[in-house]
């Protein structure tokens, strides 16, 4: 049986947002533009980010503060 629309794209954010956190601790992978693309994440479901677990915004803003690109980007 396949999923109705709703649950695949629910899917497909779930999949996402675990694969952004893997690359955010894959120096390769953690740059500006993945932080460009996350910010635009939380800024278009802002209404959802009171049922982020506070350890998972703790940590993405730790990501954040000490990404050496994020660093070299804004210097």
């Amino acid at each position: 049986m396949v999923p109705n629309k709703s649950k695949r794209i629910a899917l497909l954010q779930d999949l996402l947002v675990t694969r952004m956190l893997e690359d955010l601790n894959d120096m390769d992978k953690c740059t500006p533009g993945l932080y460009q693309v996350i910010r635009g994440i939380i800024t278009d479901n802002r209404e959802q980010l009171d049922a982020i677990p506070e350890e998972t915004l703790t940590y993405l803003e730790d990501k954040f503060k000490d990404s050496i690109p994020f660093k070299r980007e804004a210097s």
